[in-house]
């Protein structure tokens, strides 16, 4: 299996263009949306404010005013800027993998069977099949993790203006720092990935994994490496997963 470096630390706009431009056009299609609901956001905040203060006998002041406007100039800012702040997340973890890659070997992950287990041709063949069988699904579910990770960078940029206006908002306010992580775990994908193919292939470089069981020609010998490479799958698997338990999603 190989690990290809560029598919994870393409950016939304050279993973797919096209892709990404369509994303931007959703984006920039409920960004008013967004602004209305900061509208209705600051007239919640400053009748709560007047209520308030009128129930003690004074008025909404100049600093009341200003230390609101401030707060919802920067919370416009965030909005208008939402997309930016996706690609900014992602790209800052894009260069983490970057710097893994620069200071490790090249991540070229192999899954070989080691056929002198076999006694005979028929034995041999199987295990030939079977190991490039797992290489095969590796491949295949290693591509459609990464497939998934960007499907979810690109959904969630598509909505992101809508939900980062919800910080406003004390009750809601979970909701975009929820987007906020969710989004920084998808993107942390590929630091995993990357992470886990080099520590696999130092474990299969110092051989740690090895069959006990047997003589050197046993069917366990002959299967130790496939094993290896079932293995790799489960924790390409759990990469995702892993990523999201880390940023408490």
């Amino acid at each position: 299996m190989n690990l290809d470096i560029r598919e994870l630390t393409s950016s939304l706009s050279s993973y797919s263009s096209a892709t990404n431009q369509a994303v931007n056009m959703m984006a920039d299609a409920v960004r008013p949306i967004g602004y209305i609901l900061l509208g209705l956001f600051f007239w919640f905040e400053m009748a709560s404010w007047s209520q308030m203060v009128k129930s003690r006998g004074g008025a909404l002041t100049q600093k009341i005013w200003l230390e609101a406007l401030m707060k919802y100039l920067f919370a416009f800012i965030m909005i208008s800027a939402s997309s930016q702040i996706c690609d900014a997340i992602l790209e800052l973890l894009n260069i983490v993998v970057k710097v893994i890659a620069h200071v490790t070997p090249t991540v070229k992950t192999t899954i070989d069977s080691n056929i002198s287990g076999g006694k005979g041709m028929i034995e041999k063949t199987i295990i030939t099949l079977v190991g490039k069988a797992v290489s095969g699904v590796a491949n295949i579910i290693l591509g459609i993790i990464v497939f998934l990770r960007y499907l979810d960078l690109y959904m969630l940029k598509a909505i992101a203006p809508l939900l980062v206006a919800f910080f406003m908002m004390d009750s809601l306010r979970s909701v975009t720092i929820n987007f906020l992580k969710y989004f920084a775990a998808s993107a942390l994908i590929g630091v995993i990935l990357i992470i886990v193919s080099v520590v696999y292939d130092s474990i299969i470089a110092a051989d740690i994994l090895k069959v006990t069981t047997g003589s050197s020609d046993s069917w366990g010998t002959a299967f130790a490496s496939i094993a290896k490479g079932v293995i790799y799958i489960f924790v390409m698997v759990g990469s995702s997963r892993k990523a999201k338990q880390l940023l408490g999603v």
